[in-house]
């Protein structure tokens, strides 16, 4: 390759990886902020869960996992996909939870990653972030606490 082409190819490839990688703070971002905001749900139905909630901040392990999903969604569904993706998680961290029907609902996600589409439990599954999320909630107790159903009956309730 013509050494002269380097600089222009050198420009295009990083606003391109900057723009990756800011995608992925923003996510990383929105995901601690609605993890904190669906624990602080459920200590405020159930207190005795307070010791119980794992760590909601990144680590290596689970940013390597959620980038994997990212790129994964972007390869699979497009650039604007994955932006939405990540946009409608940072809508709905902003967002007080105050039921569990609330957390089932997925209005912020993007609608080519709803309904039959299994994109995003395919790429959880692949990348770890399941597994990753399994054991998390596993070690720190509420695992298991949320299997009790007079847990989930305080939770659930309206």
């Amino acid at each position: 390759m013509n050494k002269s082409i380097w600089p222009c190819v050198l420009l295009f490839i990083l606003p391109l990886t900057a723009s990756a990688g800011e995608l992925l703070d923003r996510l990383e971002t929105a995901t601690e902020l609605l993890g904190m905001h669906q624990g602080a749900f459920y200590v405020s139905r159930v207190p005795e869960l307070k010791d119980k909630m794992p760590a909601w901040d990144w680590d290596e392990e689970i940013r390597a996992a959620s980038k994997c999903v990212l790129e994964g969604i972007e390869e699979q569904k497009g650039r604007k996909v994955a932006e939405a993706y990540v946009a409608g998680i940072e809508k709905d961290a902003q967002l007080e939870i105050t039921s569990m029907n609330q957390l089932s609902e997925q209005s912020s996600i993007p609608a080519e990653l709803k309904g039959e589409d299994q994109t995003i439990y395919n790429l959880m599954n692949s990348c770890k972030t399941l597994e990753i999320s399994a054991i998390r909630l596993q070690e720190s107790g509420l695992w298991d606490a949320m299997m009790d159903p007079a847990i989930m009956g305080r939770l659930m309730a309206e």
